[in-house]
């Protein structure tokens, strides 16, 4: 499997077996610190993960990402799904409070993502990555339990808490 960022194709592939020695390592790690979870599309493809790190239980707070690697699913509503879940998990089981992340700024597609989930657009560090070796922002989100509750009565889960 390739993975993509921003658009341009990582200068590595990570078949199946890296993601799953990663995952391997997480379950071997306490879980109230960082976690790792496959995503997949429809069948048993793999196409990409979740993982959250940086947990602190005395903050109530953590920062995930997100990995999607086939460009041709890009845009179909998976990584939307895999964010809002992994932020239901991480509410539900650990009582975060807050939950952030980031991106590189001119990535709209992830931004309009994460803003359906209910991320809001906190800051911006400037200068602060590379993309395609020139200096690029980085756009910080938060998204806090309250927000999540919110959005998620208007999703399609069905649920109404």
């Amino acid at each position: 499997m390739s993975y993509y960022a921003h658009g341009q194709k990582y200068a590595v592939t990570a078949p199946v077996d890296a993601f799953m020695n990663g995952y391997e390592r997480c379950l071997a790690e306490d879980p109230s610190r960082s976690g790792l979870f496959a995503v997949y599309g429809d069948g048993d493809e793999l196409i990409g993960e979740v993982d959250y790190r940086e947990m602190d239980l005395v903050t109530r707070s953590a920062v995930i990402g997100v990995t999607l690697g086939k460009k041709e699913i890009w845009g179909k509503g998976y990584g939307t799904d895999a964010v809002r879940t992994l932020c239901i998990f991480l509410f539900e089981r650990f009582a975060l409070e807050r939950i952030q992340l980031d991106t590189w700024a001119e990535n709209t597609r992830a931004i309009r993502s994460y803003e359906k989930v209910g991320f809001q657009i906190e800051g911006t560090l400037r200068k602060a990555t590379l993309v395609n070796g020139v200096p690029s922002d980085v756009v910080i989100m938060g998204l806090l339990r309250d927000e999540l509750k919110v959005r998620r009565n208007k999703s399609s889960y069905g649920r109404t808490d």
